[in-house]
């Protein structure tokens, strides 16, 4: 073998060394997420790798787990925990418990400020929402809201805090830095679900098997029919996604046009959905089939089926990425 021969093999061997690496800094990059699952039968959380679409691992929680929080900065999961009235503290860089909180009522919907240093929390029975700290989990404050109050949210531009008052068929704004009442909006019947995002409010009216979507700069409504008992509703980018618990799908909306625009098959008596923005996939939580779906956004077809636990349920953003 001459010289010429030797040194094409030695640049041939060189770039695969350099391509390889480059794989390798590239994954390692993109980093991964994972969804956190309240199984509210079986008092567990079930974290769910969502690189490979396996259960990672089970984390014992309190009785009846509903609700859930991911502070992103403070890398933590708060759980919350309806039949013990205790909040479960989850460190997500090792996924287990590190604290448990007792509450005097039983904790449903949490909204966490995305500064990271508060968790808002509604009091079903008590008609309160509670504001936790995560510097001590201490509830700092508490104050009084509609009946029944369900779904809270967080809007960052405008600092306000959203939520249903699910048996006065009413959404609340509260501003976020004195707890005083911003409006009362009418909506459609059991409002539950709600999110937020920039200018818009999205509400889940669950017995008119519709959504109402307020304007936050004019308080214009808008509502939109959907499947049937719908739960929970999201938006990302230029749609919205609705979990139909009845009709076993998800109703897919065009932002531009406020129409449904397709259902999506899911698991039984889905609830609730979250974006996983690193894949590029929606997660569903099918209480009914103890599993999540995955939905491919761009596509708009289900991929996967997963088991995770008894009664999934994960009642707020559950996804964290890392």
């Amino acid at each position: 073998m001459n010289f010429t021969s030797q040194k094409k093999i030695l640049i041939t061997l060189l770039l695969i060394l350099l391509i390889t690496i480059f794989s390798i800094c590239l994954s390692n990059a993109k980093g991964e997420s994972f969804a956190y699952i309240t199984n509210q039968g079986e008092d567990t959380v079930s974290v769910v790798n969502l690189n490979d679409l396996t259960v990672h691992k089970k984390i014992d929680v309190g009785d009846s787990p509903l609700g859930i929080a991911i502070i992103d900065s403070k890398e933590l999961a708060i759980i919350g925990n309806v039949d013990s009235q205790n909040l479960s503290i989850i460190d997500l860089k090792i996924n287990e418990v590190i604290k448990t909180i007792k509450l005097d009522t039983a904790p449903l919907g949490l909204a966490p400020n995305p500064s990271g240093g508060e968790v808002f929390i509604t009091s079903w029975f008590k008609n309160q929402v509670l504001v936790l700290s995560t510097k001590d989990f201490s509830v700092t404050q508490t104050f009084n809201v509609g009946v029944t109050p369900s779904g809270i949210a967080f809007n960052k531009k405008y600092n306000f805090i959203v939520i249903t008052s699910r048996d006065a068929n009413l959404v609340e704004i509260y501003n976020a830095t004195n707890y005083s009442l911003k409006k009362k909006i009418k909506v459609g019947s059991h409002p539950y679900g709600i999110s937020t995002s920039d200018e818009f409010i999205y509400v889940a009216n669950v017995y008119d098997d519709t959504i109402s979507i307020i304007n936050i700069k004019n308080w214009e409504q808008k509502v939109i029919k959907v499947g049937l008992r719908p739960y929970n509703v999201i938006s990302y980018k230029d749609k919205a996604y609705v979990t139909n618990a009845q009709g076993d799908n998800i109703s897919v909306i065009d932002l531009n046009t406020f129409k449904e625009i397709k259902k999506i098959n899911t698991g039984e008596t889905p609830e609730n959905i979250s974006v996983d923005k690193l894949h590029g996939n929606l997660i569903v939580s099918n209480w009914g089939s103890d599993s999540i779906t995955t939905i491919d956004i761009k596509t708009l077809k289900a991929l996967k089926q997963i088991k995770t636990g008894l009664q999934s349920r994960a009642f707020g953003q559950f996804i964290y990425t890392k």
